[in-house]
């Protein structure tokens, strides 16, 4: 995978085998990804594509709520994907892992039920984010769901802080204007609303095709 595809999760490859640990002292932990796994509610059988998997927290929380479901993760990093087997095998689930970065899906037009993505979109270099969510819609059965959970438009002056800082760190400065409302918006998405929302920083975005 070319480097160049993507952005490694939190700036510097080197904090990839701590992404847990920091994510969970951020607010981001179980109870987080539980959360986000409350809002596709998929029926039995259904198939879900989770876009930017990192290390399987939404995949695995997804297939903890709904056992019946088939989950198959993407992501463009290697190591963190190593990450994410070892923590699949553990739970003694079945979600299937695949290298590819969110612009290059290598699946057929409509093969899920679902779509969902947390804390990944703001990863996707800007010259990709357009063809990214794209594929992400092409994937897409009709009348499929899609879910992304990533920072969004600050609800508070506190959120507006520390999303600008981030800004400085990490791709954010798009979200914070609305980029993946206006991204659904343009592609023909269908009933776009922001479902959740947490620290006023992160928002839940849910749409139909």
């Amino acid at each position: 995978m070319k480097r160049k595809d993507y952005t490694q999760a939190l700036t510097l490859g080197f904090f990839t085998g701590w992404y847990d640990s920091i994510v969970n002292l951020m607010g981001f932990g179980k109870r987080y990804y539980a959360k986000a796994a409350d809002y596709i509610q998929p029926g039995d059988r259904d198939s879900i594509l989770d876009v930017g998997t990192g290390t399987a927290n939404l995949a695995i929380a997804i297939r903890q709520k709904y056992p019946r479901v088939k989950v198959t993760g993407i992501d463009p990093d290697k190591e963190i994907l190593e990450i994410a087997k070892k923590k699949i095998k553990k739970e003694k689930f079945d979600i299937e892992l695949i290298n590819t970065p969110a612009q290059k899906l290598p699946f057929p037009s409509e093969s899920f039920d679902f779509v969902v993505s947390s804390l990944a979109i703001h990863h996707i270099p800007k010259s990709f984010k357009k063809e990214s969510f794209s594929e992400m819609k092409r994937v897409l059965k009709r009348n499929g769901v899609i879910l992304i959970v990533d920072f969004g438009i600050p609800k508070n002056f506190f959120a507006d802080i520390i999303s600008f800082i981030l800004s400085l760190l990490e791709d954010v400065g798009p979200n914070r204007k609305g980029l993946i409302p206006n991204a659904l918006n343009d592609l023909g998405f269908k009933d776009i609303k922001e479902v959740g929302n947490k620290f006023g920083l992160i928002s839940f975005y849910k749409a139909r095709k």
